[in-house]
Formats: structure tokens, C-alpha cells, sequence
């Protein structure tokens, strides 16, 4: 899996394409500390999008997932310092890794899933 930091200036944009090319994907999000460990945030939740808000007081990153009644899910990650971006070998398999300045990360992977394949149906990860 090849990874590149995204520069700063960039996560706009960078979020911007990422959510348009990437909306209805099966997300896992995992939130990572040391005063928390490691903590499943999500998973099976589809893609609604990812946006920076990079103003001086509302420095923050937003994942939406979800965009149902029966599932919906919102993850800020206030006051972030380092985004991540992992590239899979394989085709439809990415992730995203936010760092805030707490040392806490997310980490957000996401899957697609072709529409007449169900999950249930996709070989499973070892």
C-alpha cells in the first residue's frame, strides 16, 4: 500500500475529489489513541462525503457516513495536523489516515462495492 501525507493546503481540494469520486463506498473508520486504544467507529456505513473547514476557529475535518434515517454517523476530528492518504494495490480499496494535534487518529477505509455484489458476498480480509 503506497501512502502520501497530503499537504495542508491541499485538503480542500483533496477532500472535495475524494468525496465525489468515492460517495455510496462501504466505509470502516476506526479511531485510534492512547487513552482510548483502538476503538471501531463504523463500519459498513456508505460514503457521504469529507470536507476541511480550515478557518481560524473552525479548524476541522468532518466525515459524513451513512445519509439515512436508520444510519447516519458524523465524525470531526477538531484541530488536525497530518492527513494521510494510502493507495491500495488493489483496485477499490483505499484509505485515509487524520492525525489531530491530541495525537488521536482516524482511520478511514473505504471499500467498493460493485452494485450487484452484496458484502455479504466479498471475500473477507485476513
Amino acid at each position: 500500500m503506497a501512502t502520501k501525507e497530503i499537504p495542508r493546503d491541499q485538503w480542500i481540494k483533496f477532500f472535495n475529489e475524494f468525496s465525489k469520486q468515492h460517495e455510496g463506498w462501504i466505509v470502516t473508520m476506526d479511531v485510534i489513541g492512547s487513552d482510548i486504544g483502538d476503538q471501531e467507529e463504523a463500519a459498513g456505513l456508505p460514503l457521504v462525503g469529507i470536507s476541511a473547514d480550515l478557518k481560524d476557529k473552525a479548524n476541522r475535518i468532518e466525515i459524513i457516513l451513512g445519509g439515512r434515517p436508520d444510519a447516519d454517523l458524523t465524525r470531526i476530528v477538531n484541530n488536525p495536523k497530518q492527513v494521510w492518504f494510502k493507495d491500495s494495490e488493489e483496485v477499490g480499496d483505499e484509505a485515509i489516515e487524520v492525525e489531530s494535534d491530541d495525537d488521536v487518529k482516524t482511520l478511514f477505509s473505504v471499500r467498493h462495492i460493485p452494485p450487484n455484489v452484496t458484502e455479504r458476498q466479498l471475500p473477507r480480509e485476513s
